[in-house]
C-alpha cells in the first residue's frame, strides 16, 4: 500500500485542521502519512495563484461563508484546541 504525503505550511489553519484528521485516517486504513513542510506562499507565487484569503477578499459573503465552513468542520470533528490566529495571514518566512 502506498503511503500518502501530507504537504503543509505551519501558518495554514486548514493544514492544522487536516493534520488533526490524519491520526484517525492512519488508524482506520493502516497507512502512514509522510509530513512534508512547504512554503505555501512560495507555491502560490510559483503557480501564479493567490491564497483564498486574498482571492476571496472582494467577493461578497465569501469570507464569511469560509469562516462558517471552518466552524462546521471544527464542530463536526470535535476539535477543541484550534484558535484562529488574529494576525492571519502570516509570513512564515520571518
Amino acid at each position: 500500500m502506498t503511503n500518502p504525503s501530507f504537504y503543509f505550511d505551519f501558518g495554514s489553519p486548514n493544514a492544522f485542521l487536516c493534520h488533526r484528521m490524519i491520526p484517525a485516517i492512519e488508524q482506520r486504513t493502516g497507512v502512514k502519512f509522510t509530513y512534508i513542510p512547504i512554503l505555501l506562499g512560495g507555491l502560490f507565487k510559483l503557480t501564479g495563484n493567490q491564497s483564498p484569503a486574498t482571492a476571496f477578499a472582494g467577493i461578497k459573503n465569501k469570507p464569511e461563508y469560509e469562516a462558517l465552513e471552518m466552524r462546521r468542520f471544527i464542530a463536526r470533528h470535535s476539535i477543541s484546541d484550534f484558535k484562529f490566529n488574529p494576525f492571519f495571514p502570516i509570513n512564515t518566512l520571518q
